[in-house]
């Protein structure tokens, strides 16, 4: 009977999502999935157990970046097709509306895999409908205090989230003291990521950094180097399954030592997977940049062309390591988007407990802050600062802070844009682009 009442719930589902692009209200990522899953609660289970293997991806940052990189890896195999919320949408909601959008007209699906990010409070609102076989977890730092509250809570949700699946495995950052504890006393068998300490010790995580267990099942990055075009290479040994794994060289185009804990989760669950160390580094290859995690977008007027390369920003830690990665950038072109939407959290006294101090340490050529909060952007910049690099223009305007930049900035120059979530998405509409993937 549920198999023939999708049919209706899902030509619904796909009439809505049609007439909210048409009426340029929404692009259907979150109210079919919210109508469907108030009224038909039923729909979840029986769309998401069509699929034979499901991968939910948790965590502070860094969810949305690990989850495209691994369905570039596994998308490598052949026979494998692979389902995930490439908008973002990590609620309940939106991972409905995105199993309804990719349904038939009779509610099947056709994937082998769901890749799904997963937010962290929701995780044990849905895992045990979700049923899957992996977990990961990337990291958990203090993130939206007005809307999770203390870590704390934040990471008991998840962990009630893992305890729901006792037969998942479970891959977790083995750096992060809140993430390496998190199945201490559950059944699940676990895989740790990890840095070599040189690199690790200077991720601003909360308490000591993890001991290490030689004999524990997981992967560690070695030999990491950031190159000048800000892709990073590195080299990957570890055990998982019980067999070494010895990787002499990946590369990743996100920049900076954190994504190095996304390739490593990524490929972890590859393995995991049966995907092959040499599949899925090629598959690393071909993985292109999640909407504002280090995507570059161009301006073009006549022959002047500049560049804008977004790397999105929500909390101390995420602010504080993209300030540690433009630090040796030459002639620092930057704009500091600050808004303080729903999705954004209104409490934006998190901009404090950020290190902008290390800004001293940059070659600045110039600096602008926009979005609803600009001037409390730059009063934070004003205490950073030993010497400031000179006046600090503010817009709240972000159209007016795109084309003032323009003007600051010499043909083939890079702009880079440290934004907030719904900053991000109006710099990215204003840049022609929206987070409408086919």
């Amino acid at each position: 009977m549920n198999q023939l009442l999708l049919i209706p719930i899902v030509a619904f589902a796909k009439l809505l999502t049609l007439a909210l692009r048409a009426s340029g209200r929404g692009s259907g990522t979150a109210l079919p999935g919210y109508l469907v899953g108030r009224y038909f609660p039923f729909v979840l289970e029986a769309l998401i157990s069509q699929i034979s293997t499901v991968v939910a991806i948790t965590g502070t940052n860094g969810k949305t970046t690990s989850q495209t990189m691994l369905s570039a890896m596994i998308s490598q195999v052949p026979g494998v097709k692979v389902l995930r919320n490439k908008a973002g949408a990590n609620l309940s909601q939106g991972i409905l509306s995105e199993l309804l959008k990719q349904s038939n007209a009779l509610g099947r699906l056709d994937f082998t895999h769901a890749v799904l990010e997963v937010e962290e409070a929701t995780l044990p609102r849905i895992a045990a409908l979700l049923r899957p076989s992996i977990i990961a977890v990337t990291n958990l730092y203090r993130d939206q205090l007005d809307a999770y509250g203390e870590i704390d809570r934040t990471e008991k949700l998840i962990r009630d989230g893992i305890a729901q699946c006792p037969t998942a495995a479970v891959v977790v950052n083995g750096d992060d003291p809140r993430t390496a504890r998190l199945t201490q006393g559950l059944g699940n068998v676990t895989y740790f990521v990890s840095l070599a300490p040189e690199y690790a010790r200077f991720l601003p995580y909360e308490g000591k950094l993890n001991p290490r267990d030689v004999n524990g099942q997981g992967l560690e990055a070695t030999q990491i180097h950031i190159n000048e075009d800000l892709t990073t290479d590195f080299a990957i040994q570890g055990q998982m399954n019980g067999s070494a794994v010895q990787i002499p060289q990946a590369r990743t185009v996100s920049p900076g030592f954190f994504h190095v804990y996304n390739a490593l989760t990524a490929i972890a669950i590859a393995n995991l997977l049966g995907v092959n160390g040499e599949t899925a580094v090629a598959g690393l290859k071909t993985f292109k940049p999640a909407f504002g995690r280090g995507e570059i977008l161009v301006q073009q007027q006549g022959s002047k062309q500049v560049n804008y390369r977004l790397l999105l920003i929500k909390n101390p830690a995420s602010f504080s390591l993209s300030l540690e990665l433009l630090r040796n950038i030459p002639n620092l072109k930057l704009i500091l988007a600050i808004n303080d939407n729903t999705a954004d959290g209104k409490d934006v006294s998190w901009l404090w407990d950020s290190e902008l101090e290390r800004l001293n340490q940059a070659q600045i050529d110039w600096i602008l802050c926009t979005g609803i909060r600009a001037k409390d952007m730059a009063v934070r910049l004003k205490y950073a600062f030993d010497a400031p690099p000179g006046p600090i223009p503010t817009a709240e305007s972000i159209r007016q802070a795109l084309d003032l930049s323009f003007e600051k900035a010499h043909s083939g120059n890079t702009v880079f844009v440290l934004p907030t979530y719904t900053a991000m998405l109006e710099f990215r509409k204003l840049m022609g682009k929206t987070l409408d993937i086919v």
